[in-house]
Protein backbone atom coordinates (compact mmCIF):
# COMPACT_ATOMS: atom_id res chain seq x y z
CA UNK A 1 0.00 0.00 0.00
CA UNK A 2 1.60 3.49 -1.10
CA UNK A 3 2.25 6.20 1.98
CA UNK A 4 0.43 9.15 2.26
CA UNK A 5 2.18 11.93 0.93
CA UNK A 6 1.77 14.31 3.82
CA UNK A 7 3.26 11.47 6.13
CA UNK A 8 6.43 11.42 3.59
CA UNK A 9 6.50 15.16 3.84
CA UNK A 10 6.26 15.50 7.54
CA UNK A 11 9.33 12.86 7.83
CA UNK A 12 11.37 15.23 5.75
CA UNK A 13 10.72 18.12 7.47
CA UNK A 14 11.28 16.41 10.39
CA UNK A 15 14.62 15.07 9.30
CA UNK A 16 15.85 18.51 8.08
CA UNK A 17 14.80 19.94 11.14
CA UNK A 18 17.23 17.83 12.79
CA UNK A 19 20.55 18.04 9.97
CA UNK A 20 19.68 21.92 10.55
CA UNK A 21 19.80 21.98 14.57
CA UNK A 22 22.90 19.51 14.07
CA UNK A 23 25.32 21.29 11.68
CA UNK A 24 28.69 22.20 13.17
CA UNK A 25 29.07 26.30 12.84
CA UNK A 26 31.67 26.04 10.41
CA UNK A 27 29.42 23.38 7.77
CA UNK A 28 30.68 20.26 8.74
CA UNK A 29 28.15 17.21 9.29
CA UNK A 30 29.62 15.11 12.27
CA UNK A 31 31.28 11.54 12.10
CA UNK A 32 31.31 9.12 14.34
CA UNK A 33 34.10 6.87 14.99
CA UNK A 34 34.43 3.92 17.28
CA UNK A 35 36.46 0.77 17.84
CA UNK A 36 33.00 -1.38 17.58
CA UNK A 37 30.79 -1.76 15.33
CA UNK A 38 27.86 -0.43 17.89
CA UNK A 39 29.96 2.39 18.37
CA UNK A 40 29.76 1.45 21.99
CA UNK A 41 32.47 4.91 23.73
CA UNK A 42 32.61 6.39 20.16
CA UNK A 43 33.69 9.93 19.28
CA UNK A 44 33.37 12.50 17.11
CA UNK A 45 35.79 12.85 14.53
CA UNK A 46 36.85 15.41 12.10
CA UNK A 47 36.58 14.55 8.07
CA UNK A 48 34.53 16.40 5.52
CA UNK A 49 33.26 12.58 3.89
CA UNK A 50 29.91 12.62 5.67
CA UNK A 51 29.60 16.16 4.26
CA UNK A 52 29.21 15.03 1.07
CA UNK A 53 27.14 12.62 1.16
CA UNK A 54 24.31 14.70 3.54
CA UNK A 55 24.92 17.54 0.36
CA UNK A 56 23.88 14.51 -2.37
CA UNK A 57 21.35 13.50 -0.87
CA UNK A 58 19.95 16.76 -0.12
CA UNK A 59 20.50 18.16 -3.51
CA UNK A 60 16.78 17.74 -5.15
CA UNK A 61 14.62 19.10 -1.95
CA UNK A 62 13.97 22.69 -2.32
CA UNK A 63 13.84 24.59 0.70
CA UNK A 64 15.71 27.32 2.83
CA UNK A 65 16.86 25.47 5.73
CA UNK A 66 18.44 22.77 2.71
CA UNK A 67 19.92 25.89 0.93
CA UNK A 68 21.54 27.26 3.81
CA UNK A 69 22.89 24.14 4.88
CA UNK A 70 24.41 23.34 1.51
CA UNK A 71 26.37 27.05 1.37
CA UNK A 72 27.72 26.76 5.04
CA UNK A 73 28.42 22.60 4.17
CA UNK A 74 30.49 23.48 0.63
CA UNK A 75 32.18 26.58 2.33
CA UNK A 76 33.46 23.53 4.78
CA UNK A 77 34.57 21.37 2.28
CA UNK A 78 36.56 24.70 0.02
CA UNK A 79 38.22 25.16 3.67
CA UNK A 80 39.69 21.77 3.88
CA UNK A 81 41.18 21.83 0.06
CA UNK A 82 44.86 21.44 -0.44
CA UNK A 83 46.65 22.72 -3.42
CA UNK A 84 46.02 20.89 -7.08
CA UNK A 85 42.47 20.04 -5.83
CA UNK A 86 43.34 17.63 -2.97
CA UNK A 87 41.39 16.15 0.39
CA UNK A 88 42.25 13.54 2.81
CA UNK A 89 39.62 12.08 5.81
CA UNK A 90 41.09 14.05 8.50
CA UNK A 91 40.71 17.73 8.42
CA UNK A 92 43.28 20.07 9.87
CA UNK A 93 41.09 20.27 13.14
CA UNK A 94 41.87 16.38 13.72
CA UNK A 95 45.46 15.71 15.13
CA UNK A 96 45.46 12.48 13.60
CA UNK A 97 47.67 12.56 10.20
CA UNK A 98 46.59 10.01 7.21
CA UNK A 99 47.93 10.52 3.29
CA UNK A 100 45.12 12.10 0.65
CA UNK A 101 43.31 9.41 -0.56
CA UNK A 102 40.63 9.14 -4.19
CA UNK A 103 37.51 8.01 -2.23
CA UNK A 104 37.69 11.87 0.04
CA UNK A 105 38.53 13.58 -3.20
CA UNK A 106 36.28 12.00 -5.38
CA UNK A 107 33.41 12.52 -3.18
CA UNK A 108 34.22 16.25 -2.47
CA UNK A 109 34.80 17.11 -5.83
CA UNK A 110 31.85 15.77 -7.10
CA UNK A 111 29.42 17.33 -5.15
CA UNK A 112 31.20 20.43 -5.78
CA UNK A 113 30.34 20.20 -8.89
CA UNK A 114 27.19 19.21 -8.74
CA UNK A 115 26.98 22.27 -7.09
CA UNK A 116 28.77 24.58 -9.93
CA UNK A 117 31.32 25.38 -7.25
CA UNK A 118 35.28 26.22 -8.66
CA UNK A 119 37.82 24.29 -7.34
CA UNK A 120 41.89 23.26 -8.43
CA UNK A 121 41.92 20.72 -11.54
CA UNK A 122 42.79 17.50 -10.29
CA UNK A 123 41.81 15.34 -12.73
CA UNK A 124 45.30 14.72 -13.98
CA UNK A 125 46.77 13.58 -10.71
CA UNK A 126 43.29 11.37 -10.38
CA UNK A 127 44.19 9.62 -13.67
CA UNK A 128 47.78 9.33 -12.99
CA UNK A 129 47.01 7.19 -9.53
CA UNK A 130 46.47 3.96 -11.42
CA UNK A 131 48.30 0.54 -10.97
CA UNK A 132 49.60 -1.45 -13.76
CA UNK A 133 45.70 -3.11 -14.30
CA UNK A 134 44.52 0.19 -14.83
CA UNK A 135 42.41 0.76 -11.70
CA UNK A 136 42.57 3.58 -9.17
CA UNK A 137 44.29 2.85 -6.19
CA UNK A 138 43.06 4.74 -2.96
CA UNK A 139 46.05 6.48 -1.39
CA UNK A 140 47.61 9.29 -3.27
CA UNK A 141 51.49 8.57 -2.00
CA UNK A 142 54.72 10.82 -3.40
CA UNK A 143 56.94 9.68 -5.49
CA UNK A 144 59.64 9.20 -3.03
CA UNK A 145 57.33 6.51 -1.51
CA UNK A 146 57.26 4.12 -4.28
CA UNK A 147 60.53 2.50 -4.45
CA UNK A 148 59.94 1.41 -0.72
CA UNK A 149 58.62 -2.10 0.70
CA UNK A 150 55.56 0.16 2.11
CA UNK A 151 54.35 0.88 -1.35
CA UNK A 152 54.04 -2.66 -2.53
CA UNK A 153 51.11 -2.62 0.00
CA UNK A 154 49.86 0.49 -0.72
CA UNK A 155 50.09 -0.77 -4.43
CA UNK A 156 47.67 -3.50 -3.93
CA UNK A 157 44.89 -1.28 -1.97
CA UNK A 158 42.25 -1.48 -4.88
CA UNK A 159 38.88 -0.97 -3.41
CA UNK A 160 35.76 -1.98 -5.51
CA UNK A 161 33.43 1.21 -3.84
CA UNK A 162 36.37 3.73 -4.03
CA UNK A 163 36.75 2.63 -7.76
CA UNK A 164 33.08 3.45 -8.43
CA UNK A 165 33.00 6.72 -6.54
CA UNK A 166 35.91 8.03 -8.97
CA UNK A 167 34.31 7.25 -12.13
CA UNK A 168 31.38 8.93 -11.01
CA UNK A 169 33.21 11.99 -10.37
CA UNK A 170 35.03 11.82 -13.45
CA UNK A 171 31.69 10.70 -15.65
CA UNK A 172 34.04 8.59 -17.59
CA UNK A 173 32.94 4.62 -18.26
CA UNK A 174 36.41 3.77 -18.20
CA UNK A 175 36.67 0.04 -20.05
CA UNK A 176 38.83 -1.36 -17.27
CA UNK A 177 37.40 -0.22 -14.18
CA UNK A 178 33.69 -0.83 -15.57
CA UNK A 179 34.80 -4.30 -16.38
CA UNK A 180 36.61 -4.80 -12.51
CA UNK A 181 33.12 -3.53 -10.63
CA UNK A 182 30.60 -5.27 -13.22
CA UNK A 183 32.84 -9.00 -12.36
CA UNK A 184 32.46 -8.23 -9.11
CA UNK A 185 29.23 -7.94 -8.89
CA UNK A 186 28.07 -10.29 -11.48
CA UNK A 187 30.37 -13.17 -9.75
CA UNK A 188 28.93 -12.34 -6.30
CA UNK A 189 32.36 -11.76 -4.80
CA UNK A 190 31.96 -8.75 -3.02
CA UNK A 191 35.02 -7.67 -0.81
CA UNK A 192 35.66 -4.12 0.19
CA UNK A 193 38.48 -2.66 1.99
CA UNK A 194 36.68 0.17 3.23
CA UNK A 195 33.10 -0.74 3.36
CA UNK A 196 31.62 -3.45 4.91
CA UNK A 197 27.82 -4.00 3.23
CA UNK A 198 27.40 -4.93 -0.43
CA UNK A 199 24.97 -1.96 -0.56
CA UNK A 200 27.62 0.42 -0.53
CA UNK A 201 28.57 -0.65 -3.24
CA UNK A 202 25.46 -1.47 -4.84
CA UNK A 203 24.44 2.06 -3.83
CA UNK A 204 27.49 3.83 -5.37
CA UNK A 205 27.19 1.87 -8.78
CA UNK A 206 23.52 2.78 -8.94
CA UNK A 207 24.88 6.30 -8.14
CA UNK A 208 27.22 6.43 -10.91
CA UNK A 209 24.52 4.86 -13.22
CA UNK A 210 21.91 7.45 -12.51
CA UNK A 211 24.77 10.34 -13.17
CA UNK A 212 25.67 8.46 -16.35
CA UNK A 213 27.93 5.94 -16.18
CA UNK A 214 26.01 3.74 -18.47
CA UNK A 215 28.59 0.85 -17.83
CA UNK A 216 26.96 -0.24 -15.17
CA UNK A 217 23.44 -1.08 -17.35
CA UNK A 218 25.26 -4.89 -16.83
CA UNK A 219 24.60 -4.88 -13.09
CA UNK A 220 21.49 -3.27 -13.08
CA UNK A 221 19.57 -6.62 -13.03
CA UNK A 222 21.85 -8.32 -10.53
CA UNK A 223 21.53 -5.24 -8.27
CA UNK A 224 17.71 -5.22 -8.05
CA UNK A 225 17.71 -9.40 -7.87
CA UNK A 226 20.16 -9.34 -5.11
CA UNK A 227 18.42 -6.51 -2.80
CA UNK A 228 14.99 -7.83 -3.50
CA UNK A 229 15.71 -11.55 -2.49
CA UNK A 230 17.40 -10.17 0.36
CA UNK A 231 14.57 -7.96 1.20
CA UNK A 232 12.94 -11.46 2.12
CA UNK A 233 15.39 -12.43 4.02
CA UNK A 234 14.47 -10.85 7.98
CA UNK A 235 17.65 -9.46 9.37
CA UNK A 236 19.31 -8.94 6.13
CA UNK A 237 19.15 -5.31 5.74
CA UNK A 238 18.37 -5.21 9.40
CA UNK A 239 19.32 -1.32 9.95
CA UNK A 240 17.37 1.73 8.64
CA UNK A 241 21.05 2.58 7.27
CA UNK A 242 21.15 -0.10 4.88
CA UNK A 243 17.22 0.03 4.28
CA UNK A 244 17.99 3.58 3.38
CA UNK A 245 20.60 2.50 0.63
CA UNK A 246 18.61 -0.13 -1.04
CA UNK A 247 15.86 2.18 -1.34
CA UNK A 248 17.77 4.43 -2.85
CA UNK A 249 19.66 1.84 -4.99
CA UNK A 250 16.23 0.72 -6.56
CA UNK A 251 15.08 4.33 -7.24
CA UNK A 252 18.00 4.99 -9.19
CA UNK A 253 17.65 2.08 -10.85
CA UNK A 254 13.94 2.79 -11.93
CA UNK A 255 12.57 0.15 -9.84
CA UNK A 256 8.84 0.24 -8.06
CA UNK A 257 7.95 -3.02 -7.31
CA UNK A 258 5.64 -2.74 -3.70
CA UNK A 259 9.01 -3.46 -1.89
CA UNK A 260 9.34 -0.14 -2.32
CA UNK A 261 6.37 0.92 -0.17
CA UNK A 262 7.17 -1.69 2.54
CA UNK A 263 10.62 -0.54 2.63
CA UNK A 264 9.83 3.35 3.21
CA UNK A 265 7.02 2.26 5.83
CA UNK A 266 10.05 0.52 7.76
CA UNK A 267 11.89 4.06 7.50
CA UNK A 268 9.16 6.26 8.58
CA UNK A 269 8.42 3.42 12.03
CA UNK A 270 12.49 3.84 12.61
CA UNK A 271 12.83 7.50 12.94
CA UNK A 272 13.28 9.42 16.35
CA UNK A 273 11.23 11.63 17.96
CA UNK A 274 14.67 13.79 17.68
CA UNK A 275 13.94 13.79 13.39
CA UNK A 276 16.96 11.86 12.89
CA UNK A 277 17.59 7.91 12.52
CA UNK A 278 20.02 5.48 14.15
CA UNK A 279 23.66 5.59 13.19
CA UNK A 280 24.77 2.36 11.82
CA UNK A 281 28.11 1.52 10.25
CA UNK A 282 28.63 2.85 6.76
CA UNK A 283 32.53 2.64 6.46
CA UNK A 284 35.84 1.08 8.04
CA UNK A 285 38.73 3.22 8.55
CA UNK A 286 42.23 2.29 6.60
CA UNK A 287 44.40 -1.21 8.00
CA UNK A 288 45.85 -1.29 10.75
CA UNK A 289 49.11 -1.63 8.70
CA UNK A 290 48.68 1.80 7.03
CA UNK A 291 49.52 4.24 9.23
CA UNK A 292 52.72 4.61 11.69
CA UNK A 293 50.42 5.01 14.25
CA UNK A 294 47.01 2.63 14.23
CA UNK A 295 43.97 4.51 15.20
CA UNK A 296 42.03 3.12 18.22
CA UNK A 297 39.01 3.42 15.76
CA UNK A 298 37.78 1.14 13.19
CA UNK A 299 33.94 1.86 12.08
CA UNK A 300 32.91 5.47 11.33
CA UNK A 301 28.67 6.57 10.60
CA UNK A 302 26.95 9.05 12.53
CA UNK A 303 22.81 10.27 12.45
CA UNK A 304 23.20 12.51 10.22
CA UNK A 305 24.74 10.44 7.69
CA UNK A 306 21.83 7.98 7.87
CA UNK A 307 19.37 10.62 7.88
CA UNK A 308 20.60 12.09 4.57
CA UNK A 309 20.53 8.83 2.84
CA UNK A 310 16.54 8.29 4.94
CA UNK A 311 15.71 11.48 2.99
CA UNK A 312 17.21 10.91 -0.01
CA UNK A 313 14.70 7.79 -0.07
CA UNK A 314 11.67 9.69 1.07
CA UNK A 315 12.59 12.31 -1.31
CA UNK A 316 13.19 9.74 -4.24
CA UNK A 317 9.51 8.03 -3.16
CA UNK A 318 7.20 11.19 -3.59
CA UNK A 319 6.86 11.73 -7.35
CA UNK A 320 5.59 7.99 -7.26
Amino acid sequence: MMVQKQKIEDSINRAIDFLYKNQLPWGEFKTYAAWNPWFLAGSFDNSPFVTTFVLYSLKDIQDEKVKTMTKKAIDFLLSKQEKGGVWRFWTSKNKKQIPPDLDDISTTSFVLKLNNVNFDDNLQLILNNKNKDGLFLTWLMDEKYKKSIFWRLVEKNVDCVVNTNVLLYLGQNDPRVCSYINQIINSNKFRSIYYPSKLALFYAVSRAFKNNITCFEKSKDKIIKSILISEKKPGVFGNELERALALNTLFNFNYCGKEIDSGINYLLKKQLTSGSWEKAVFFLGPPFWFLPTPPRYRYYGSEELTTALCIEALKNYLPR
